[in-house]
């Protein structure tokens, strides 16, 4: 009788004490979603690198001298976020992987209304950008998400081309032209900022162009150790510069890699002088990876990107396209190298090489 009153005092006991720990940490409600909904979420992950959050920090100090009493206070500085409204026809600008090296981006209809578009044309019409008009055979039905490639005609870029200029990206339009020959509005909703980075990266690039010309000269394949690669030159030829430009790195691609034959020299692949016309560095292309998933890159195997110096201590993206005739033929050249130096493995031989 003791012992079943003893275990009735202990089942008493553990309840309340798990009554009192419920009540003094809640469950947590759970926060509204960062995510976009699931109608206007784009379908390609690359659209992920343009998040529209930026943070900054200020520090404040009280007018007391003692370290001791210092207060410092963090101010988190959020981007309003672009929202989709309900119950309308969208656009939100996003772009796929391989979109940048066919130089498009995607226009992407979000039907929210129970109408139906019969389209035969689009065109995005924004005054930092506005695309040629593109032939279409699609219909929009209520409800449905579609992507339309569009040509990106690069940048109409206003004043210095920065951010500080740039024309507001809530006024771009996209214009359906509809089988009945009507044409409607459609308001672009740059959710994910990509229509701001398209902008900006292009007007970046005029500028870097409209100071000096950065290309690729007399591309080949010769032998090297033992194998076939492609050499060449990187030359730097002066425009409207005053400056000295430097080239301080040049990424490698999935199947290529990059290799200055001279190496650097204070900290720079190549050098435009301020008193030269012109530059150039000898470089080799080898074979990067040879496993399967390199051979098969077909999207961005040509896109090496330089940091380019010109002149005010500031490294700057550049993309450095081989000559388009040379694609293919840089491409066998490196394939071949893979052969040549037996790392070629094909698909299922992974272990039994390992």
């Amino acid at each position: 009788m003791l012992r079943k009153s003893s275990v009735q005092i202990l089942m008493i006991i553990v309840g309340l004490t798990a009554a009192c720990t419920d009540q003094g940490s809640p469950t947590a409600e759970p926060g509204p979603s960062s995510n976009s909904p699931t109608s206007t979420s784009p379908t390609s992950t690359s659209t992920t690198s343009t998040s529209p959050t930026s943070t900054s920090t200020t520090s404040t100090s009280p007018t007391s001298t003692s370290p001791s009493t210092a207060d410092t206070t963090t101010t988190t500085t959020t981007e309003p976020k672009v929202e989709v409204p309900t119950g309308i026809l969208a656009v939100v600008p996003t772009q796929n992987r391989e979109d940048p090296s066919k130089n498009q981006f995607q226009v992407q209809m979000i039907n929210q209304t129970r109408d139906r578009f019969d389209v035969i044309g689009v065109q995005f019409v924004w005054e930092g950008f506005t695309t040629s008009p593109t032939t279409r055979d699609s219909i929009i039905v209520g409800g449905q998400t579609i992507d339309f490639p569009v040509p990106f005609p690069g940048a109409e870029c206003v004043g210095d081309g920065t951010i500080d200029t740039m024309p507001d990206a809530a006024t771009a339009i996209v214009k359906l032209t509809l089988e009945d020959g009507t044409v409607q509005e459609v308001p672009v909703f740059d959710v994910w900022h990509l229509a701001r980075k398209l902008y900006l990266d292009d007007c970046e690039k005029q500028m870097i162009e409209s100071l000096v010309t950065i290309e690729w000269a007399d591309l080949h394949e010769e032998d090297f150790e033992g194998r076939p690669v492609t050499a060449g030159s990187l030359r730097l030829t002066r425009r409207s510069s005053t400056q000295t430009i430097r080239i301080t790195a040049v990424s490698n691609t999935i199947p290529h890699e990059f290799d200055a034959v001279n190496g650097l020299l204070n900290g720079s692949i190549i050098e435009l002088a301020a008193a030269e016309t012109t530059a150039e560095t000898p470089i080799r292309i080898l074979e990067s990876r040879c496993d399967p998933h390199a051979l098969a890159e077909v999207k961005q195997p040509y896109k090496f990107i330089a940091q380019v110096d010109i002149g005010d201590g500031i490294l700057r993206s550049y993309i450095i396209y081989p000559p388009r005739e040379m694609w293919i033929p840089m491409r066998l050249t490196a394939d071949a190298a893979c052969v040549a130096t037996g790392q070629v493995v094909f698909v299922g031989d992974e272990s039994s090489s390992a």
